[in-house]
């Protein structure tokens, strides 16, 4: 037997740990499925094992050391389970490995050195733990075949490593809801970034180059997300944030310590879905021409001024549009009034409307 596929049914009880029979076996789903219990150990025995795909059970304990002895190992899928622990340091003698997944687990303590040595790695996968500590200052150089780095929801804390722009097939940065700080790096040679999501941190030190960083942006041509909401960041939103990839849906900078004009610019970003930059000192007007693909919009409690354009009449899509708290003046556009799309939210409150 090289391949035993078992994925999506409705099994339960333990994994059996006569699998480990099976010496030939290269490929084991039992993923989406209600099984229980701890990992048997044996299944560190089964040298030839490419593939282990666990994730979506009822598994629980902690990751078996023995895993370090799954020498062929280049995908490793335990995600939604309720593993706890640490994760066993033997598991950076996986040198083949190529996608490590447990996030939505109960794990605990650092990440073992030794996985950030696994130059393989292309996706690292570990939010919704309890992991601590801090990205390694050489993450970029040991981890240069990177594409996805996901530890969000954790206990991080500590700098984003500036070597992480090594790693030029990054595709996606998701590191939001831990305790990151300092400034961000530049990314400039991350070409390939589709997300960068480093919301809900601690970074920034509320100064006017805060956002430098967004700068180095422009080269990621795929660009489809930017959260980085409820950080310290201070100064001016950067012009050059029209400049971003017009590939770009979701774009939230809000609960921050922004300053200024929002940029005219960001007319230029037409395919966005998202814009929220509530919670800052925003002042000027509001920019409304070409954003007609947007279903969200949100600038509560900044200082805007001016009326609301009825250009944002034409986002036939809007479906929640928040610019209360702010310094509005003039006639509610009956173009926006009249939207039949605005069916969830609209709360234009605490103005001179």
């Amino acid at each position: 037997l090289r391949i035993l596929w078992l994925d999506n049914n409705t099994y339960g009880g333990q994994i059996p740990d006569n699998i480990s029979h099976c010496v030939n076996l290269e490929s084991l789903f039992l993923a989406h499925n209600e099984l229980v219990g701890k990992v048997p150990g044996k299944l560190g025995s089964l040298s030839k094992l490419r593939t282990l795909a666990v994730h979506h059970n009822n598994l629980s304990g902690e990751i078996p050391s023995s895993f370090g002895n799954l020498s062929s190992l280049e995908r490793l899928s335990a995600a939604a389970n309720q593993f706890v622990g640490q994760i066993p340091e033997t598991l950076g003698e996986l040198k083949r490995m190529r996608f490590i997944g447990f996030g939505a687990n109960k794990l605990s303590g650092e990440i073992p050195s030794s996985i950030y040595n696994l130059s393989s790695l292309s996706n690292f996968d570990f939010p919704v733990n309890q992991l601590q500590g801090g990205l390694p200052t050489d993450l970029g150089f040991t981890l240069p075949n990177l594409e996805r780095l996901n530890v969000g929801d954790n206990q991080f804390t500590g700098p984003i490593p500036a070597s992480i722009s090594n790693a030029s097939n990054l595709m996606r940065l998701t590191i939001p809801q831990n305790g990151f700080s300092g400034k961000v790096p530049s990314l400039e040679n991350l070409h390939k970034l589709q997300w960068v999501v480093i919301a809900v941190n601690h970074l920034g030190n509320g100064e006017k180059d805060d956002l430098e960083f967004v700068n180095s942006l422009v080269n990621a041509y795929g660009l489809e997300l930017l959260e980085i909401n409820t950080n310290n960041f201070g100064g001016m939103l950067p012009e050059a944030v029209g400049n971003l990839s017009t590939r770009i849906r979701i774009l939230r900078v809000g609960n921050n310590q922004l300053f200024g004009n929002i940029p005219s610019e960001l007319r230029n970003l037409v395919n966005l879905e998202l814009l929220e930059l509530g919670d800052n000192q925003f002042t000027g007007r509001i920019p409304g021409r070409n954003l007609t693909s947007l279903a969200i919009l949100v600038f509560v409690e900044n200082m805007l001024e001016g009326s609301i354009p009825s250009s944002l009449g034409k986002c036939q899509n809007l479906i929640l549009l928040d610019l209360s708290n702010n310094n509005l003046s003039g006639t509610i556009p009956t173009e926006v009034i009249g939207l039949s799309s605005l069916s969830i939210y609209l709360d234009l409150s605490q103005n001179q409307l």
